[in-house]
């Protein structure tokens, strides 16, 4: 039996859906004189025997269709059905706004800094249907209904193809596209129209939210910006060493303290002095030096008090304590084994670095020595030549050659007579060992492993 179909409307409660047909499962025949009711962001299609005939804008509207009541029943009861089929499509005419895009694989990039980079993008659009008919005969087909959700994976392949052929024809670096993301987005809205246009749909609006590298790029970026903040290894030596000296001498007289260090008043007189040389950069000694400088003499008496200043000279440390006690006072963490100690320093906010300390003698019946070494890197020929010329440049230490775990690894290391060690000293040789040492990594490595 026939569908007595008097009145066909469609109301889209959702407001999402693109094309609905009535009635859904197909066909049917539509009476002679039914009443088509279309909505003011309607347009409706209507079907005969398979073909579209013609195109209803708001309003309501008398189908004329070949299948009169009763008489039709009469004349097609050998059939099953009226040999006679319309269908109508509702096609939303509204602006689809918030219409999400995103590449679901990365985009190869060849970027200015970095190389080739992967890149993911994503953003959003809107679009509009302005040839229906043109619409339902290429996209929608013989489905019932057809809604933003189905025809956005399609687009948004479209949209990712033309971002990646416009993409390809950049020049600048991924740091500098957030400045272009406008011309970028111009470029694929216009290249992405005519896409739209020959499925009878308008590309209303385009924009890109981002358009971001994987993460070891951004891990990369943020290292860059890290070491930008840290400044020269000069700044960073005065900053650490400042900041240390400065705790070192709030933290008062106890056992890790500075007057458990073993220098008594002595330190404490000058203690001014030094944060003075370490703002202001003090004298740095010859790069190839293995040995720290000696200690500052004797505070001279500043009248002629019955006081014996000579008492508060400086005296004999113990190099562990005065090496803790700065590390400490820096909020490095220390993991102490023996004679063998690892100090992880801080470089930036992002970055860090392990500072291996070993309380040892030049030989066997050297001096006592601390040596202070950081792991750079794989060793490899071809960067020992570069190696040997960094030596010439290094402020601390030298680089060398060290088996770890039976591999041969490119190290920074420096060393300092334990009998002479200051506080400020034992400062900056932590912070230039760390800060050069990691500087090396990057260029070796390209990440932060020690």
């Amino acid at each position: 039996m026939g569908l007595r179909l008097e009145v066909i409307e469609f109301f889209d409660e959702s407001g999402n859906t693109l094309v609905h047909r009535v009635p859904p499962e197909g066909s049917a025949d539509i009476k002679l004189g039914a009443q088509l009711i279309v909505q003011e962001t309607q347009e409706a299609v209507f079907f005969r025997g398979g073909k579209a005939l013609d195109c209803f804008g708001p309003g309501q509207h008398t189908l004329t269709s070949l299948n009169v009541p009763l008489l039709t029943r009469l004349l097609t009861i050998p059939w099953e059905k009226s040999p006679f089929q319309c269908s109508v499509y509702f096609v939303g005419k509204q602006t689809f706004t918030d219409q999400k895009w995103g590449t679901r694989q990365p985009i190869a990039f060849r970027d200015a800094d970095f190389g080739v980079v992967r890149l993911r993008s994503f953003g959003k659009y809107a679009f509009r249907a302005v040839d229906t008919g043109l619409l339902v005969n290429t996209l929608v087909g013989t489905q019932g209904k057809f809604t933003t959700e189905e025809i956005s994976g399609y687009l948004r392949d479209l949209i990712v193809s033309r971002l990646t052929e416009q993409m390809g024809k950049l020049k600048f670096s991924v740091l500098d596209m957030p400045a272009h993301y406008e011309d970028i987005a111009s470029a694929t809205r216009s290249a992405v129209a005519g896409d739209f246009k020959q499925y009878g749909l308008e590309l209303r609006d385009f924009f890109i939210s981002a358009i971001t590298p994987p993460e070891e790029v951004q891990k990369a970026i943020d290292a860059r910006s890290a070491m930008g903040a840290v400044g020269d290894l000069n700044a960073y030596m005065k900053f650490q060493a400042a900041n240390s000296m400065a705790k070192l001498a709030s933290s008062g007289g106890g056992a890790d303290g500075a007057m458990g260090m073993g220098l008594g008043a002595g330190f404490g007189m000058m203690m001014p002095g030094m944060i003075r040389e370490a703002m202001a950069g003090g004298p740095v000694p010859p790069s190839s030096t293995s040995q720290s400088p000696q200690a500052p003499g004797p505070v001279a008496p500043p009248s002629a008090g019955g006081l014996d200043f000579k008492a508060l000279a400086p005296v004999a440390v113990d190099p562990k304590a005065v090496v803790r006690a700065i590390a400490t006072a820096a909020g490095y963490q220390v993991v102490e084994s023996g004679e063998s100690w690892q100090i992880t320093v801080p470089i930036g906010s992002l970055r860090k670095q392990v500072v291996h300390v070993e309380f040892t003698k030049a030989g066997a019946s050297g001096p006592a020595m601390v040596t202070y070494w950081s792991v750079c890197g794989p060793a490899a020929e071809q960067n020992a030549s570069a190696l040997l010329r960094y030596n010439t440049e290094t402020v601390y230490g030298a680089f060398a050659i060290k088996k770890i775990n039976g591999q041969d690894k490119v190290i920074l290391q420096a060393n300092q007579l334990a009998d002479t060690l200051n506080p400020i000293e034992v400062s900056k040789v932590l912070s230039a060992i760390a800060w050069q040492a990691d500087q090396v990594e990057q260029k070796l490595v390209g990440s932060d492993e020690n």
